[in-house]
């Protein structure tokens, strides 16, 4: 097996902001008879987790975007191992696979309290191009991004599209387009650009994570010079013509119940995994949408059919969701759990809302719901 460690090398200024944040990476080259899996873990549901493995004789900490790359360089499922060990998983494919080698990669985070031996990325064929940390935090800071972050092999940055920071009138609020860039420094998956919306009165940021506001980078083997082209010039007029068209119509649209419901299952989820960096937020977002319970007279409205539930308005509307759910974000989430809000903000966008057009006109909304204090949430004005 061999080994290559990259430093990240940014400039004065991003370096003391990501100095704590940005980790080291090693990549290398293995076969599947470099890996040990040291411990097994069994869930009541019977699900198998595998994060303590060893490659090479080094201990590291296999993520989930390890093992999803595997399955997918490999064409072997997830639930393989409820039926063989992983020994048993290993032999087979190095017996059956005449190309059993693979890149990986792996992360490891300085200043942290926890002393681990590294956090294995994903694997992919030795032959697919990659672009390391420092190369894609080089290009990025080129070509003037912004908001960068580094998280679980994804190098993420904010930027301007080739028209220039354009401002936008939707309702009573200003919005800047935006779009960001998503790179894999691990070589798992290509490139990719999302549109995005930054509310002036708030900076919250919107980031479209749905496949209608999603355009992939086609890359070759010089992956610097396709993202820098795609960097200079990218606008997508008609995608923010989408997005604006889709704010407008949400904030004259009831949010239902369902869909109030399922914002709540987003953010009770990023709780449970302590993904939140502010207690209160789902009270505080009851409050908003309503005793919902209360208003209908039901101690458990998933009692109702999904039909029902659809047709039932709640006292908020759909723009207060999307404006309640950035901000969460934006301002109180860790990486993860932000990333899954911004995901069900772009799946609530994509489609038809459930009461599309049903309130009368649209009202002056408040900057932020939930403030610093935590005195409570601000009520829009309906």
């Amino acid at each position: 097996m061999s080994t290559e460690i990259v430093q990240p090398a940014l400039s004065e200024t991003h370096a003391s902001a990501s100095k704590q944040n940005s980790p080291r990476f090693c990549y290398g080259h293995a076969t599947v008879a470099d890996l040990k899996v040291h411990k097994v873990q069994r869930t009541e549901n019977g699900r198998v987790k595998l994060r303590h493995l060893e490659i090479d004789g080094r201990v590291v900490t296999a993520s989930r975007r390890f093992w999803r790359s595997f399955f997918t360089r490999f064409g072997i499922a997830e639930n393989v191992f409820r039926y063989f060990s992983p020994d048993e998983v290993f032999a087979r494919i190095s017996q059956q696979n005449s190309d059993d080698a693979f890149r990986f990669c792996i992360a490891e985070h300085a200043g942290g309290k926890q002393k681990t031996e590294g956090t294995l990325l994903a694997v992919t064929n030795v032959k697919r191009p990659v672009i390391r940390y420092h190369e894609i935090a080089a290009l990025v800071e080129q070509y003037g991004g912004t908001d960068v972050r580094y998280h679980e092999g994804l190098l993420i940055s904010t930027h301007q599209p080739r028209g220039g920071s354009r401002s936008l009138q939707i309702g009573g609020d200003q919005f800047h387009d935006r779009f960001c860039l998503e790179t894999p420094v691990d070589g798992f998956g290509h490139p990719r650009l999302f549109l995005s919306m930054l509310r002036l009165v708030c900076q919250n940021g919107m980031i479209g994570y749905a496949k209608a506001f999603r355009s992939d980078i086609p890359v070759g083997k010089k992956m610097d010079y396709c993202i820098a082209r795609a960097l200079e010039s990218y606008d997508n007029g008609d995608g923010y013509a989408a997005i604006r068209q889709r704010f407008e119509s949400s904030q004259t649209s009831w949010a239902s119940v369902h869909e109030c419901l399922q914002l709540g299952v987003v953010l009770d989820r990023a709780q449970r995994e302590r993904q939140l960096t502010c207690d209160g937020l789902i009270g505080r977002f009851r409050s908003m949408a309503g005793n919902l319970s209360e208003l209908y007279g039901l101690a458990n409205l998933e009692a109702l059919s999904d039909k029902r539930r659809r047709i039932l308005p709640s006292k908020a509307r759909v723009y207060d969701l999307i404006n309640f759910a950035s901000e969460v974000a934006t301002h109180h989430a860790l990486p993860e759990g932000a990333r899954r809000l911004q995901a069900h903000i772009g799946s609530l966008i994509s489609d038809e809302y459930d009461l599309e057009g049903t309130a009368e006109g649209a009202p002056d909304f408040d900057a932020f719901f939930i403030d610093d204090s935590g005195a409570g949430i601000r009520q829009s004005v309906n």
